[in-house]
């Protein structure tokens, strides 16, 4: 038995809401039995319906003057690729920018913007990294002084706090040179430290979600190299952790 009118009217509207152009509508037919509805955008002219099984069918051509069908594929590709990678390992990160025309997404982390595009000859997402901007906070409270500018008293006690300080150093430094002299010769033997083997663990897959035991915090495995791990912050990006602070979470 095939999916129902209800079923495919509700894919259909979600599919419509994932088009990354404006649309107008040409002809409504979802409350047909059969639903369908075609749109308008700026390059083209779309129609969508469901199969039996309530998958999404689209079919479209391209306006006079809007280029290709082929070339608007190789954008809807780009598209398609850098939004899945977005999903996958940066969602709920600011989205500053995001193009379908020009192919590119650009978030903003907390201490950097990361660029996504998309490379057509390798299927593969790229990431750029820029290290934001500090910005300068201009507070007409705060004057910069200098020493000579504290009142006498200041100073004085400048002074003595300095004067403390090279006797406490001068105090350590002679306990130091005391305590070389008084050691003792050891035998040499008592100097080997043992060799510790390095612990071998079993390699995680990308995409696994671990847990650091020092912070209780959740993170996506991004790549595993035995002892050290990158992983993946929706706060803070990328980062390096011990494999021995890490544990599959529950």
């Amino acid at each position: 038995m095939g999916a129902g009118s209800g079923a495919k009217r509700r894919q259909i509207a979600n599919y419509m809401d994932s088009l990354p152009e404006e649309f107008e509508v040409l002809e409504d037919q979802l409350d047909a039995d059969d639903p369908s509805i075609k749109l308008q955008t700026k390059t083209r002219i779309i129609s969508l319906s469901c199969d039996d099984k309530a998958n999404v069918v689209e079919d479209f051509r391209m306006r006079k003057g809007a280029g290709s069908k082929d070339d608007f594929l190789v954008k809807q590709e780009a598209y398609n690729a850098i939004s899945n990678y977005y999903n996958d390992y940066y969602t709920g990160a600011k989205v500053v920018k995001k193009s379908f025309e020009e192919g590119i997404l650009k978030i903003e982390l907390e201490n950097r913007v990361v660029t996504l595009t998309y490379d057509a000859a390798t299927k593969s997402v790229e990431e750029k990294d820029r290290a934001k901007r500090s910005t300068k906070t201009n507070n007409s409270s705060y004057q910069q002084i200098t020493l000579f500018d504290l009142p006498k008293n200041k100073k004085s006690d400048i002074n003595t706090q300095q004067e403390t300080k090279k006797v406490e150093e001068s105090a350590r430094k002679t306990q130091v040179d005391s305590e070389k002299k008084t050691e003792t010769k050891v035998d040499v033997s008592t100097n080997i430290k043992p060799v510790v083997k390095e612990k071998k663990y079993n390699r995680w897959s990308d995409g696994t979600i671990v847990k650091n035991i020092c912070n209780n915090k959740e993170y996506r495995v991004k790549r595993d190299e035995g002892n050290i791990i990158e992983v993946f912050d929706k706060e803070h990006g990328y980062l390096i952790m011990a494999r021995s602070d890490l544990v599959l979470s529950d």
